[in-house]
């Protein structure tokens, strides 16, 4: 699962760097971390921040930054409430959505936050509906 998430953010950097303006490397760290729960997010924030940088002719380390403090902000919210639902999903992605598209100065930021949230909320539901698949068959053989 772990894999399919981090394929996907390669995609995601890519497609973002490239040729869309939707925060798609942002919405795939949120369903990574809440996955995950682990420090070694941070570091593929950092690769995925530096990768997208790059392929969006910014200066180098800024969207690493902003992601590094988006991964720290829900790991530590972790440590209080439940992150791993919907509505947390819905809220973090917005927010962080909007933030990051006011940051870096796009346009129709709440139309683009909203969007961004709604495909943050479908990959997570891909995921776990994924995930109990494969923990049935694991646990059928």
């Amino acid at each position: 699962m772990i894999i399919l998430l981090l394929v996907l953010l390669l995609i995601s950097v890519f497609f973002e760097g490239t040729v869309t303006t939707l925060p798609l490397v942002f919405i795939c760290l949120v369903c990574l971390t809440i996955r995950m729960r682990s420090s070694a997010v941070f570091f593929i924030a950092f690769l995925a921040g530096i990768f997208l940088d790059t392929f969006a002719l910014r200066p180098i380390g800024v969207t690493s930054i902003f992601l590094l403090t988006a991964v720290l902000l829900i790991l530590l919210y972790q440590r209080k409430y439940e992150i791993n639902s919907y509505p947390f999903v819905f809220i973090a992605s917005f927010l962080g959505s909007f933030l990051y598209l006011l940051i870096f100065t796009y346009q129709n930021i709440f139309m683009m936050a909203g969007l961004s949230a709604v495909i943050a909320v479908l990959l997570f539901a891909i995921i776990r509906l994924i995930s109990n698949q494969f923990s049935l068959f694991h646990f059928e053989n």
